[in-house]
């Protein structure tokens, strides 16, 4: 079997050399408190410790409880005579004792007991027995002498909250047999069987057992048996022997088992350790060895020295003297350290483990060794530079990892200071975690320790702790190596990723190594632009792949391949930030890739882009931005931002140069330039109308552009019949006619008053205002309008009715004007005017009959009686009967007919209700305090005064009826 201590032959023990152990390195790890004298009757002659308390058996057959402050808890009477052996049932507060009583004729017998320290005691102060353990006689003692005995919970039984926990008792006899209790024993339940260790073919060759051990296979318990000749194990499921594990055994006492089930034997030339299939690692141990005991980890062997001193008798004469004691040491076999050596005189009984340190049992003293904690022991390995020794100390567990940690900072700064960089570095990499890694950066920055710093930085990426600066260190320290290989390997196996979701999670850690963006920036500042595209495309992170593809390489056509393949909510953020660039290069793709984004969308949804975000990326390309904005406003109608793409199209329609001045070939110092021809400008400028058609259909409804900034564009670029529309849909006639006026458009002005008449009910102040266009403008620039001025005065005579006198007034300011044009408006118009005084004449007069006979009427209503004639109801046209009532206009009513509405005439009363009314509004209007100023503002603006305060006069505003003259 291999192994890494110091194997010594069986055979062979014998010649053991001394030096062995010599060997092994010495410390003190552990420090010796206090010493305590135990004043109770009798010696004490075994010893065990549980659950915070010592149990000491003594020789006059009782039991000792003591605390941590060596205070006696407790004392009580197990056995009639000396105690043999106590052993704390471990993980339950029950103890077995096994002591001395008298039998049958007075014969002394062994008996074992089981007792539990939790229970109470009696009123009288005694301990009750939880249960006495029988022998093969079936009685109370114990046949035979009992020489070591052991005891341990049953891992096949799992104990029950209400019951005591099931038991394996072993007990080596003196006669070569093993008694063994398994089960409840605490309730009588168990199983008892003997285990013969007769060598075979000699049962009279009877050897006692020296010891007994607990161990495992699989989930099975095992027995290891030692007696004084041999070692064996044995399977209690099937009580048969397992296997002879060596040939020799040992003395009592020398026997233990460790935390893995091991067996550990001690015998004088060497320690031996044993595994269930066969015999493990011995360590050259020699000694008179009277007890060995196993703790977390640690050895402890007690051996009897003798040794001869000379004391001076005289000058010449000596005397010698031969002189005992007991040497107690602690081994870490591990490691291979002696980390106590305790010489005594007196006698040791028992080692027992209990308050984190181990307790030394004699006859009448106890003292208490306490193990040092984990931070001194470091310490005194750190005075002697064993870091080496520090790291195999500390535990591999997780919660000694800082501890470890602490070790490999320790230990790589003395490397350091040696000038072992590599080394240290090696241990400096155990820190990652713990120790901040500036700490470690700062001592490799010279350029001499740029690989180990390396090293560092690649294995501080491996376990995710690499920050941005890390990241930009080491592809620094990558492109100063000029280490392509393992750029390569580093980027791939950062870039790794398990799935697509973890790829597009947004983080910007990617496959748990690095920060891509900060590793693209290096990348790109040492000129490794494929290294970068490949990383940023392996990321997604598509703002610094197209950034490298266009910025750096070029590759335009490439990049409009993969903005094509994308996804239209990826691809809009590449083209709004590189879109100008692509534009100057490739200008028709990169216009249908925003086509097709800014229409992109699913059915009844809204498109992934605004066309109103790509504007600004056509100021150099007004062509494409045209071609852009017509797909656009035909595509998607009734946009959000339809207002501002139909006005920005219109402002390119009407552009004058559409195409203006770039530069091309800037290299080679040359401009190109380009100008827009006169077809294509007419072209456009027809556009432009069809656009405002479409975008304003009628006057009811909005424009679907800025008409401001429209009409703005019109009269910058002179678009006279953009300005028409623009000014007809927004009511403002007269500028209208302002245009054609200053366009000299004669026939258009003429024909729009004439359109105007048709629609409107008062026109007079647009022909005024086109007649003296005609007369005071167009004449004095020396400009025959005499057909026009004629056409005007006709369609004054016949749409507008202007008086005459306004017309001449206008005539008379230009003196150039003939008779002849005007002498067929003015015989027209007296003639008009002859027939409307006749129609006055004729109206006044019926007026005149009418109102005196209105006033003959009221004087016969005021002064005579009126005689009713009417037989039949105006209501119901039935013959009249009382009670009826009769009304001055003539109307008669049956009073049934009349109900609610007996005082009013129900014919007659919605008429005189609605005269009434018009009454109380117009006397309202007259006392109204901005009635005056809205009919002065009226009198200026009309034409003809007079028909306006004649209006005024007929609507009594000028003095309010009296209401009482219609009562």
């Amino acid at each position: 079997r291999s192994h890494h201590h110091l194997v010594v032959d069986a055979h062979h023990a014998p010649r053991a050399s001394s030096t062995s152990r010599a060997m092994w390195r010495r410390f003190r790890f552990f420090e010796k408190e206090e010493k305590q004298d135990l004043d109770e009757e009798g010696e004490v002659s075994c010893a065990c410790g549980g659950r915070g308390q010592l149990v000491l058996g003594r020789t006059n057959g009782r039991v000792q409880v003591v605390d941590r402050g060596w205070k006696t808890q407790e004392t009580f009477v197990a056995h009639q005579s000396d105690v043999k052996h106590v052993q704390a049932v471990p993980g339950s507060s029950m103890v077995l004792t096994v002591g001395k009583e008298k039998g049958p004729n007075n014969a002394n017998c062994f008996a074992s007991k089981l007792w539990d320290l939790e229970q109470p005691v009696s009123k009288s102060g005694t301990r009750s027995c939880l249960q006495t353990l029988r022998g093969t006689s079936n009685n109370r003692y114990i046949d035979g002498e009992i020489n070591c005995c052991v005891v341990a919970l049953d891992p096949l039984q799992k104990p029950s909250m209400k019951q005591h926990p099931g038991l394996i008792v072993g007990m080596g006899m003196a006669n070569g047999d093993v008694l063994v209790f398994r089960g409840n024993v605490a309730r009588d339940k168990y199983q008892k069987f003997v285990l013969q260790t007769t060598p075979e073919g000699n049962a009279n060759a009877r050897t006692a057992v020296t010891g007994l051990g607990l161990g495992m296979v699989g989930q099975q318990p095992v027995l290891y048996v030692v007696t004084s000749a041999q070692t064996m194990v044995y399977d209690l499921a099937t009580r048969a022997k397992l296997h002879t594990l060596d040939d020799e055994g040992c003395e009592t006492k020398n026997v233990c088992t460790t935390d893995k089930g091991q067996l550990v034997m001690g015998r004088k030339e060497a320690v031996y350790i044993y595994e269930v299939d066969g015999r493990g690692p011995c360590f050259a141990f020699p000694g008179d060895r009277r007890l060995m005991k196993w703790w977390q980890g640690y050895l402890i062997t007690v051996d009897h020295v003798e040794e001869s001193k000379k004391l001076a008798v005289s000058n010449t004469v000596y005397e010698t003297e031969q002189q005992e004691r007991n040497d107690i040491k602690v081994y870490d076999l591990k490691n291979k350290l002696i980390v106590c050596n305790l010489k005594l005189v007196d006698e040791v009984l028992d080692v027992v483990f209990e308050w984190d340190g181990m307790v030394v049992i004699q006859k009448s003293c106890c003292l208490y060794l306490r193990e040092k904690d984990m931070a001194s022991k470091l310490e005194i390995l750190f005075q002697k530079d064993l870091y080496v020794i520090a790291l195999s100390l500390v535990p591999e567990d997780p919660s000694f990892a800082e501890v470890r940690s602490d070790v490999h900072q320790r230990y790589g700064d003395h490397l350091y200071k040696k000038g072992d960089y590599t080394g240290a570095m090696e241990q400096y990499i155990e820190t990652i975690g713990f120790l901040e890694p500036s700490y470690v950066i700062r001592k490799f920055l010279d350029a001499q320790r740029i690989s180990s710093l390396t090293l560092y930085l690649e294995k501080l990426h491996e376990k995710g702790l690499g920050g941005a600066d890390h990241t930009t260190l080491l592809l620094n320290c990558y492109t100063r190596l000029k280490d392509v290989s393992k750029l390569d390997a580093f980027i791939a196996a950062a870039t790794s990723f398990e799935d697509e979701n973890e790829r597009h999670a947004g983080k910007t850690q990617y496959g748990g190594s690095f920060d891509v963006s900060t590793a693209i920036r290096v990348l790109r500042g040492a000129e490794y632009f494929e290294h970068a595209l490949f990383l940023s495309k392996q990321a997604g992170d598509y703002d610094w792949y197209f950034r490298i593809l266009f910025d750096d390489l070029k590759r335009y056509e490439e990049g409009i391949e993969h903005i094509a393949q994308l996804e239209p909510n990826v691809r809009k953020g590449p083209l709004l930030k590189h879109g100008k660039t692509l534009l100057d290069h490739s200008p028709t793709r990169a216009t249908a890739q925003l086509m097709e984004l800014c229409t992109a969308g699913t059915e009844g949804a809204e498109p992934v882009a605004q066309a109103t975000e790509f504007l600004h990326i056509y100021i150099e390309h007004p062509q494409e931005l045209l071609v852009f904005l017509e797909f656009i406003v035909n595509t998607v109608p009734n946009s959000e931002d339809e207002n501002v793409l139909t006005t920005t199209l219109l402002e390119l329609y009407l552009a004058q140069d559409l195409e203006a001045a770039r530069m091309h070939g800037a290299q080679n110092g040359h401009v190109e330039k380009s100008t827009s021809s006169i077809a294509g400008r007419n072209e456009r400028r027809e556009k432009a109308f069809h656009l405002l058609q479409k975008a304003w259909p009628d006057d009811s409804s909005d424009p679907h552009f800025d008409s401001s900034k429209a009409l703005m564009l019109c009269q910058a670029s002179e678009f006279s019949q953009g300005l028409v529309f623009l000014y007809e849909r927004m009511g403002q006639y007269r500028e209208v006619l302002e245009v054609y006026m200053a366009d000299h458009n004669y026939r258009s002005l003429i024909d729009t008053c004439r359109r105007f008449s048709e629609s409107m009910a008062n026109t007079q102040p647009h022909w005024l205002r086109v007649l003296d266009y005609f007369v005071n403008h167009e004449c004095r620039e020396g400009k025959d309008v005499s057909a026009e001025v004629e056409e005007v005065l006709e369609c004054i005579h016949d749409k507008s009715h202007l008086p005459p006198m306004l017309v001449l007034q206008t005539l008379s300011k230009n003196k150039e004007i003939n008779m002849e044009v005007v002498r067929r408006y003015l015989s027209k118009s007296m003639d008009m005017q002859n027939r409307q005084i006749e129609e006055a004449h004729t109206e006044s007069s019926r007026l005149e009959k009418e109102t005196a006979q209105m006033e003959k009427e009221i004087k016969a209503l005021r002064t005579k009686p009126i005689l009713f004639q009417n037989n039949k109801c105006s209501a119901c046209m039935n013959p009249l009967d009382l009670p009826s009532v009769h009304f001055f206009c003539m109307h008669s009513y049956h009073q049934r007919c009349l109900e609610d509405t007996e005082a009013e005439c129900p014919i007659c009363a919605p008429l005189a209700h609605n005269v009434w009314e018009i009454q109380s509004a117009l006397a309202r209007q007259a006392s109204d305090p901005k009635s005056a100023e809205k009919f002065f503002r009226k009198l200026k603006d009309s034409s003809d005064g007079f028909s306006v305060v004649a209006e005024q006069f007929s609507r009594g505003l000028f003095a309010a009826p009296r209401m009482d003259e219609f009562t």
